[in-house]
């Protein structure tokens, strides 16, 4: 079983917050270019209307742009939602910095080792 330390715990909750981010900034960016990209379809179905092309044809490239729309406003609920989780992991952290670090800067003082968990247990 691997042991879990306060240390390693708080570190992991650290990288979480940190790629949570970095994922966030990404959907971002993948909602704001599919965004421009409904723009630019958008302006080529009105082009294309104004060339006076089927209906059929137009149709499908203003329905490809609001798809598009779709897309860009889901990427940004789910950048907003991220943004959300990281600041829950960032707050975990601090609240764990808060209750427990002055335990685990004692443990570390200590010169004499701890014994396992096991040892305190109740029979």
């Amino acid at each position: 079983m691997a042991e879990t330390t306060y240390r390693k715990l708080r570190a992991q909750v650290q990288e979480l917050a940190l790629l949570v981010a970095a994922d966030a900034e990404t959907i971002r960016q993948i909602g704001q270019r599919a965004d421009q990209n409904a723009q630019t379809v958008a302006r080529v179905a009105d082009q294309l209307a104004g060339l006076e092309v089927d209906n059929h044809t137009t149709g499908e490239a203003k329905d490809t742009a609001r798809i598009m729309r779709g897309l860009s406003q889901s990427a940004i609920a789910t950048a907003s939602a991220a943004d959300t989780v990281q600041g829950a992991a960032r707050a975990a952290d601090a609240q764990a910095r808060r209750s427990h670090e002055g335990i685990d800067e004692q443990v570390g003082a200590m010169g004499v080792p701890m014994a396992r968990a096991a040892f305190y247990e109740q029979e």
